[in-house]
Protein backbone atom coordinates (compact mmCIF):
# COMPACT_ATOMS: atom_id res chain seq x y z
CA UNK A 1 0.00 0.00 0.00
CA UNK A 2 0.83 3.88 -0.86
CA UNK A 3 0.20 6.96 0.65
CA UNK A 4 1.68 10.63 -0.03
CA UNK A 5 -0.15 14.06 1.23
CA UNK A 6 0.29 17.53 -0.98
CA UNK A 7 -0.23 19.64 1.63
CA UNK A 8 -1.70 23.43 0.90
CA UNK A 9 0.09 25.76 3.16
CA UNK A 10 -2.55 28.26 5.30
CA UNK A 11 -2.59 31.96 3.28
CA UNK A 12 -2.66 34.00 6.25
CA UNK A 13 -0.45 33.67 9.52
CA UNK A 14 -3.28 32.45 12.12
CA UNK A 15 -5.77 31.44 9.46
CA UNK A 16 -7.24 28.00 8.98
CA UNK A 17 -6.99 27.47 5.18
CA UNK A 18 -4.86 25.04 4.78
CA UNK A 19 -5.80 21.50 3.49
CA UNK A 20 -4.29 17.84 2.75
CA UNK A 21 -5.11 16.15 -0.69
CA UNK A 22 -4.12 12.22 0.26
CA UNK A 23 -3.58 9.62 -2.35
CA UNK A 24 -3.81 6.21 -2.15
CA UNK A 25 -2.97 3.12 -3.79
CA UNK A 26 -2.00 -0.69 -3.35
CA UNK A 27 -3.83 -3.50 -1.33
CA UNK A 28 -7.83 -3.49 -1.30
CA UNK A 29 -10.54 -0.84 -1.37
CA UNK A 30 -12.25 0.45 0.10
CA UNK A 31 -9.98 2.41 1.97
CA UNK A 32 -10.36 4.20 5.39
CA UNK A 33 -8.49 6.69 6.84
CA UNK A 34 -7.80 7.68 10.47
CA UNK A 35 -5.97 11.28 10.81
CA UNK A 36 -4.08 12.69 13.77
CA UNK A 37 -7.02 15.48 14.22
CA UNK A 38 -9.67 12.95 14.29
CA UNK A 39 -11.07 13.40 10.46
CA UNK A 40 -11.89 10.32 8.90
CA UNK A 41 -12.34 11.56 5.22
CA UNK A 42 -9.56 11.31 2.42
CA UNK A 43 -9.25 14.80 1.96
CA UNK A 44 -8.94 17.77 4.70
CA UNK A 45 -9.68 21.00 4.14
CA UNK A 46 -9.82 24.23 6.76
CA UNK A 47 -6.31 23.29 8.60
CA UNK A 48 -4.43 25.51 10.56
CA UNK A 49 -0.68 25.11 10.29
CA UNK A 50 0.63 21.87 11.93
CA UNK A 51 1.86 18.77 10.92
CA UNK A 52 -1.12 15.69 10.68
CA UNK A 53 -0.67 12.05 10.24
CA UNK A 54 -3.27 9.69 8.33
CA UNK A 55 -3.36 6.01 8.72
CA UNK A 56 -4.91 4.36 5.57
CA UNK A 57 -6.31 0.62 6.14
CA UNK A 58 -7.63 -1.36 3.47
CA UNK A 59 -10.00 -3.80 3.12
CA UNK A 60 -7.95 -6.78 4.49
CA UNK A 61 -6.71 -4.78 7.63
CA UNK A 62 -3.22 -3.79 5.60
CA UNK A 63 -1.88 -0.33 6.67
CA UNK A 64 0.20 2.46 5.56
CA UNK A 65 0.78 5.71 7.28
CA UNK A 66 2.13 9.73 6.17
CA UNK A 67 1.98 13.01 7.32
CA UNK A 68 2.14 16.25 6.12
CA UNK A 69 3.29 19.43 7.49
CA UNK A 70 1.20 22.38 6.69
CA UNK A 71 2.78 25.68 7.30
CA UNK A 72 2.11 29.59 7.65
CA UNK A 73 3.97 32.82 6.75
CA UNK A 74 5.05 35.02 9.58
CA UNK A 75 2.60 37.53 11.35
CA UNK A 76 2.03 40.80 8.79
CA UNK A 77 3.38 43.98 10.62
CA UNK A 78 4.26 47.57 9.64
CA UNK A 79 5.43 50.43 11.06
CA UNK A 80 4.71 54.04 9.84
CA UNK A 81 6.85 57.37 9.96
CA UNK A 82 5.49 60.59 9.31
CA UNK A 83 6.37 64.52 8.60
CA UNK A 84 3.83 66.42 9.86
CA UNK A 85 2.54 69.37 7.59
CA UNK A 86 4.58 72.38 8.60
CA UNK A 87 2.18 75.57 8.09
CA UNK A 88 -1.44 75.49 8.85
CA UNK A 89 -3.47 74.85 5.84
CA UNK A 90 -0.60 72.89 4.25
CA UNK A 91 -0.68 70.23 2.01
CA UNK A 92 2.71 68.73 2.53
CA UNK A 93 2.07 65.89 5.01
CA UNK A 94 3.78 62.79 4.21
CA UNK A 95 3.21 59.42 5.79
CA UNK A 96 5.67 55.99 4.92
CA UNK A 97 4.39 52.93 6.00
CA UNK A 98 7.12 49.85 5.86
CA UNK A 99 5.60 46.55 6.21
CA UNK A 100 7.22 43.20 7.30
CA UNK A 101 5.76 39.31 7.63
CA UNK A 102 3.81 38.02 5.46
CA UNK A 103 4.51 37.46 2.00
CA UNK A 104 5.67 40.35 -0.37
CA UNK A 105 4.98 42.30 -2.28
CA UNK A 106 2.73 44.78 -0.76
CA UNK A 107 0.33 46.96 -0.92
CA UNK A 108 -0.26 50.07 1.07
CA UNK A 109 -3.61 52.47 2.17
CA UNK A 110 -4.33 55.16 4.24
CA UNK A 111 -8.18 54.86 4.03
CA UNK A 112 -8.71 51.69 6.78
CA UNK A 113 -8.34 48.87 3.87
CA UNK A 114 -10.91 49.96 1.70
CA UNK A 115 -8.59 50.77 -1.48
CA UNK A 116 -4.59 49.87 -1.82
CA UNK A 117 -2.87 52.54 -4.44
CA UNK A 118 0.28 52.73 -3.30
CA UNK A 119 2.88 49.94 -4.10
CA UNK A 120 5.94 52.02 -2.17
CA UNK A 121 3.93 52.88 0.88
CA UNK A 122 4.89 56.71 0.24
CA UNK A 123 2.29 59.04 1.00
CA UNK A 124 3.07 62.75 0.43
CA UNK A 125 1.07 65.98 -0.26
CA UNK A 126 -1.34 65.03 2.47
CA UNK A 127 -3.18 67.59 4.35
CA UNK A 128 -3.84 67.76 8.50
CA UNK A 129 -5.60 64.78 9.40
CA UNK A 130 -6.28 61.69 10.74
CA UNK A 131 -5.39 58.70 8.54
CA UNK A 132 -5.29 54.79 8.76
CA UNK A 133 -2.36 53.27 7.48
CA UNK A 134 -3.21 49.37 6.16
CA UNK A 135 -0.88 46.64 4.37
CA UNK A 136 -1.84 43.84 2.49
CA UNK A 137 0.63 41.16 0.88
CA UNK A 138 0.46 39.70 -2.30
CA UNK A 139 -1.98 36.18 -0.41
CA UNK A 140 -4.51 39.40 0.58
CA UNK A 141 -3.53 39.26 4.38
CA UNK A 142 -4.10 42.81 5.73
CA UNK A 143 -3.39 44.58 8.37
CA UNK A 144 -4.67 47.77 9.50
CA UNK A 145 -3.94 50.54 12.50
CA UNK A 146 -6.28 49.51 15.20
Amino acid sequence: MTASIAGTNVLCNGASTGAANLTAGGGTTPYTYAWSNSAVTEDLTGLAAGTYTVTVTDANSCSTTANVIITQSTTLAFTTTQQNVKCFGGSDATITILGSGGTTPYTYSLDDAVTFPSTTGVFTTLTAGAYKPAIKDSNGCVIKCQ
